[in-house]
């Protein structure tokens, strides 16, 4: 198989495509054929050296990816079954033509679905069902604030918000991502590097936000628990900002709110069954036409080092994906 293999995390000039031996699956594993990869937050910190967690060099990246079942290992035989669509997520190893998974960390797509807008649920959609559903107890009808609105998790979270039944607030840095906030289901939408962004969002929800959706962190983050209404969830996702924020402890008693961690990966790993089940439910609102991913671009896997830049450019609107289908 093809695969771009990382042999250090000082830049991209130490990564380059080549043949690798193809996969064979494990008892409990899938071999999938890629036909496309998204690449997501984690990959852009794993290229900088700058994850929390680093594999061991060599390594293939890729976190999330969607393509066929090309071979079944003996028990994910019993689950799935060769010639399915699948989408799915592993802790690096996608950003080739062929990978193996864990079945329970894949789930059927119907067999019309676009690999180039399925391969973008695994870590963001996932992430945001999982926050929202599961760690803020999101009910019908509660408002919700997500801040990023323009970036991956957070305009996942803007269309699961609201395939769920909330009403949705956007808070995307300038004109331009509020507008595409807009595009994406929210109700109403602040530029957030305006000094009055927090009245604005108090006009748009009067009696309060019910659960903020946090993937930035910095000082957005005061400001948004602030928002809160009585008994409000403030959703920690990450700090893609760059900065962790300080909360006084005096807020969450006055508000009666809580501020709640949101882990994907640890959740895929001390919950499987659970995050399984999560995955499938966003595959299948995906099916239904419930989330609808936007693309910034598709590029070719010999053209990756240009897809690597343009996710990593702020201005980016969508998910950048690799389409790996004519390396194959």
């Amino acid at each position: 198989m093809q695969a771009l293999c990382a042999h250090g995390f000082d830049g991209l000039h130490q990564w380059c495509l080549e043949a690798m031996p193809d996969p064979r699956p494990g008892e409990e594993d899938v071999v999938v054929q890629v036909e496309a990869t998204a690449i997501s937050y984690v990959d852009l910190l794993f290229a900088r050296g700058r994850y929390q967690l680093q594999p061991a060099l060599p390594f293939v990246p890729g976190t999330e990816f969607a393509g066929t079942v090309i071979a079944c290992g003996a028990r994910a035989a019993q689950r799935l079954q060769t010639g399915q669509r699948v989408t799915g997520t592993v802790f690096g190893g996608a950003w080739a033509t062929q990978v193996r998974a864990p079945w329970m960390a894949v789930a059927p797509l119907a067999a019309t679905d676009d690999a180039r807008t399925a391969c973008t649920l695994p870590v963001t959609y996932a992430t945001a069902l999982y926050a929202l559903r599961r760690r803020g107890l999101l009910q019908p009808g509660e408002t919700v604030l997500v801040l990023g609105a323009a970036g991956g998790v957070g305009m996942a979270a803007v269309q699961v918000a609201r395939a769920l039944g909330a009403r949705v607030v956007a808070a995307a840095s300038g004109a331009a991502k509020c507008s595409a906030a807009l595009a994406m289901g929210a109700e109403a939408a602040v530029d957030s590097t305006r000094a009055d962004w927090r009245s604005e969002v108090q006009a748009a929800a009067p009696q309060g936000i019910d659960v903020v959706v946090d993937p930035v962190g910095g000082a957005l983050t005061d400001t948004a628990f602030r928002t809160l209404r009585w008994g409000g969830r403030h959703l920690v996702v990450g700090f893609a900002h760059g900065e962790i924020p300080a909360l006084r402890a005096n807020l969450p008693l006055l508000k009666g709110a809580a501020m709640v961690g949101v882990d994907v990966r640890q959740f895929r790993e001390r919950e499987p069954d659970a995050a399984r089940d999560n995955l499938a439910e966003v595959a299948d609102l995906f099916s239904r036409g419930l989330l609808k991913p936007v693309l910034a671009g598709v590029y070719s896997a010999s053209a990756w080092a240009s897809a690597m830049e343009a996710a990593a450019r702020r201005e980016t609107v969508g998910r950048v994906v690799i389409d790996w289908s004519s390396t194959a």
